[in-house]
């Protein structure tokens, strides 16, 4: 059956405290008989709870699909140890109690003694459970999180699965007290602890006699545990009963009874937030606020820029949304779980509506001209930290909207008195508050009630498109009909758009393409201006006046823009028909064999964990394989594809003369080998905490050192959250590296530019998981497509 930490410890503490009972039963009802009966008649109680406690054990961590409840790989550690300790602990307590009524003939020694061991190891046991619980499962039990990671699972086979079965926590809520335990809690034990010393002590002097100099000893003892006791409890409830000191403390920004701040219009529960705040919500903001100071000093813990957000997207599988992505918490592989992370545009979903643009209407668009434009043109980022689209209130447009609502020219002057921040009649940047605080701007005109005036004065999201452009520019966006149908990418109404624009910047997006399509310069549409249909020639100053206006010079946005696009095409392969060329092509090899007829090809390269995860090297190497040049088909590129689709595991001998071969045909080829590492040549087991990434080169300053350090680039780029091992800077130096090298005989043998991926290691279970999973071999594969991408572009035989 199925339990949890929380169950097992309870069934530990009542039969530690069930087998102290009935040795102090036995003890004092067979007193009469003689002590060495008493003690024969309770080592054999004793021995018989001890074997239903073993029992009851078992029955209650029986294994479960393979593995204990408690797989979390911290448990053992918190947990194994404890268990021994806590049970060492209660028989030697129950054994040194019968000694002291044996051989003292003093039942209250005994019991005094019992009672302060059995404690300690009742102690024990609670403070290890509840800093496991707290500091790493959340405040969660490992049953809870089992559930979590089942449904993580079932997504990604595609079955659906309502959000709040996968909403976990990402931190210990009481991580500012002490030990990360609730408040109170360590004092709490400590008082317990004195109370029970205390009350073993009260116990043992018990039909005792003392003489003078020992009864003082003991009256001193009295009063240490009876002042340590009542100061805990005075400590404990006396900080209670300073609360009224909590006036003096609120939430940054939201003093009390000031209307002027954050405060305005607030709904119920954001004014609770401007109350006073508890003890433990003052301890987490002073905790919040040294988290945010250390890490500007330590950036590169974790991905912080927008940039390397949007880098870390751009290897997403297609199929998997930024909502998905945002109700997934990756908590194995990747950490996916910041609410602005999860809404950053990635290159999957630009490609993606750049395919259905051409598709459906023959439009081209390339990548490097749209991620010069997003450079450029955007703000960098769509959302504020809090997770709402970014906004810009205009009043100028607001007063615009109010006449076009049938607002009288004095009507409209009559407002702006009492609305003189969000009213007035010509463009200023006087009321701009920038920010969260724009919203105070919006709310205030969404109170006037004057039909959808409030949302078309605003600009939203990454593009800072006005709303009224969904009267005219981007009015192609309102489509209910398509919303009913199912597609949620477009809109019902001015309100729909409002709410879907805190879903992701991809709607940002899709706008910027409508606004694009539609908004026309000197007769054209903006995009004919960047479009693939004119070979690469683009008119970057008439993009940049129809879109910026007047002042685009001023600002220099054609030169920016032409600047970024022409970083962008070396980055991402330029379409530009006047600089296109064929460079090299990769012979793409995957290592080892496959199946065939179920049978894996291949002696070895494989790992059976001890939790039933299997993993076959040569069948993820085909997998990632067939994923890039399903990649480099969409893109056009060339490719021979060497043992991709194969079953068996060719030789290396027949790999190599195949690409010799290939090579002396066409020498712009190079050789790309697809693997995953091992940390040693067992099959089954626990695994190995050996991990990363590596590419390896043939020995000698070659041509192959200049592609593998490609290959290093980008892995270092987009697998930031993963380790790389060797910087291929530094070519052949490193002795590691050469005497590695020299034992890859595809290497070695083959006469073109040649280079091996080990993608990960296979024998780390967490790693063999990420390459299992089809999101994992979705992310190699982009990345050995940027790889490819490059090579091609920039070099040639």
């Amino acid at each position: 059956m199925k339990t949890s930490p929380r169950v097992l410890m309870w069934v530990h503490i009542a039969f530690i405290l069930a087998i102290a009972l009935t040795t102090l039963v036995f003890v004092i009802v067979n007193v009469s008989a003689g002590p060495d009966k008493s003690f024969a008649l309770a080592l054999i109680a004793v021995s018989g709870l001890s074997l239903i406690y073993a029992s009851v054990y078992k029955y209650y961590s029986t294994k479960v699909k393979g593995q204990r409840e408690s797989g979390n790989p911290y448990h053992k550690f918190f947990f194994t140890g404890t268990n021994v300790l806590t049970l060492l602990l209660t028989i030697l307590g129950i054994l040194g109690g019968l000694f002291v009524y044996i051989e003292h003939e003093n039942l209250f020694q005994a019991v005094g003694l019992v009672i302060s061991i059995i404690w300690i190891a009742v102690f024990l046991r609670y403070f290890m459970w509840a800093v496991y619980n707290y500091n790493i499962n959340y405040g969660l039990t490992d049953k809870d999180w089992e559930k979590i990671f089942e449904a993580r699972e079932l997504v990604k086979l595609g079955y659906p699965v309502s959000p709040e079965e996968l909403q976990a926590p990402d931190k210990n809520p009481y991580r500012s007290q002490t030990f990360g335990l609730p408040p109170g809690t360590v004092r709490g034990m400590i008082a317990f602890t004195l109370l029970f010393g205390g009350l073993s002590l009260l116990i043992v002097s018990f039909g005792s006699e003392y003489s003078a100099n020992q009864l003082a000893l003991v009256r001193q003892q009295f009063e240490f545990f009876e002042t340590a006791f009542l100061m805990m409890i005075a400590f404990y409830f006396g900080d209670k009963s300073l609360r009224y000191l909590q006036k003096r403390w609120v939430q940054p920004g939201k003093a009390q009874g000031d209307s002027s701040g954050d405060t305005k219009g607030l709904t119920p529960s954001d004014e609770e937030a401007s109350l006073p705040l508890s003890n433990l919500e003052m301890d987490d903001l002073s905790l919040q606020q040294e988290e945010r100071e250390f890490s500007l000093t330590e950036g590169d813990k974790k991905p912080t820029s927008i940039s390397q957000m949007r880098k870390l997207l751009s290897v997403m599988a297609p199929e998997v949304s930024t909502k998905e992505v945002a109700d997934i918490p990756q908590t194995s592989f990747v950490q996916i779980r910041d609410n602005l992370f999860a809404k950053v545009l990635s290159d999957e979903e630009i490609e993606k509506a750049l395919i259905k643009l051409r598709e459906e209407e023959q439009l081209h668009l390339s990548m490097p001209v749209v991620k010069a434009i997003i450079e450029v043109e955007s703000t960098g980022r769509g959302h504020l930290a809090d997770g709402r689209p970014k906004i810009l209130f205009e009043g100028h447009k607001f007063w615009y909207w109010l006449k076009q609502a049938g607002k009288s020219e004095e009507e409209i002057e009559e407002l702006a008195k009492d609305h003189p921040n969000i009213l007035y009649k010509k463009w200023t940047t006087q009321h701009y508050r920038k920010g969260a605080k724009e919203y105070e701007r919006l709310a205030e005109a969404k109170g006037l009630k004057i039909g959808h005036a409030a949302i078309y004065s605003a600009s939203w999201g990454l593009f800072q498109i006005l709303g009224e452009n969904l009267a005219h520019n981007i009015k192609g966006r309102i489509r209910p009909e398509k919303v009913s149908s199912g597609n949620n990418y477009y809109y019902k109404d001015a309100e729909d758009f409002e709410q879907k624009q805190e879903a992701s910047e991809y709607y940002h997006f899709l706008d910027f393409l409508e606004f694009i399509k539609t908004k026309q310069t000197k007769g054209k549409a903006l995009i004919d201006y960047i479009s693939e249909d004119r070979q690469g020639d683009y008119d970057w100053a008439s993009f940049a006046y129809g879109y910026n206006g007047r002042g685009y010079k001023t600002n220099k946005y054609d030169t920016r823009l032409k600047a970024a696009y022409e970083k962008f095409s070396l980055q991402y392969g330029s379409k530009d028909k006047k600089t296109a060329s064929i460079g090299f092509i990769p012979i793409i090899d995957a290592g080892h064999g496959g199946f065939k007829d179920d049978v894996y090809t291949t002696k070895g390269k494989q790992y059976h964990f001890s939790d039933g995860t299997t993993i076959y090297e040569g069948e993820v190497n085909r997998k990632i394989g067939k994923l890039l040049m399903g990649l480099l088909d969409e893109a056009k590129i060339p490719y021979h594809n060497l043992t991709v689709d194969t079953f068996e595991d060719v030789s290396l001998r027949k790999r190599v003369d195949d690409a010799n071969a290939l090579y002396t045909k066409d020498a712009n080829h190079y050789f790309l080998s697809i693997h995953s590492n091992a940390a040693s040549a067992e099959t089954e087991g626990e695994g190995h905490n050996a991990r990363g990434f590596e590419v390896w080169t043939s020995v000698g300053e070659t041509k192959s050192d200049l592609l593998a350090s490609i290959a290093a680039k980008w892995y270092k780029q987009e697998f930031p959250d993963f380790k790389f091992r060797q910087d291929m800077s530094d070519g052949d130096e490193d002795k590691e590296k050469k005497a590695q090298s020299q034992s890859f005989y595809v290497l070695r043998k083959t006469r073109c530019p040649a280079f091996l991926v080990e993608n990960l290691f296979y024998d780390n279970l967490h790693e063999a998981r990420f390459l299992l999973s089809e999101h994992g071999q979705a992310r190699i594969a982009r990345c050995l497509f940027h790889i490819v991408k490059e090579i091609h572009h920039k070099y040639r035989a």
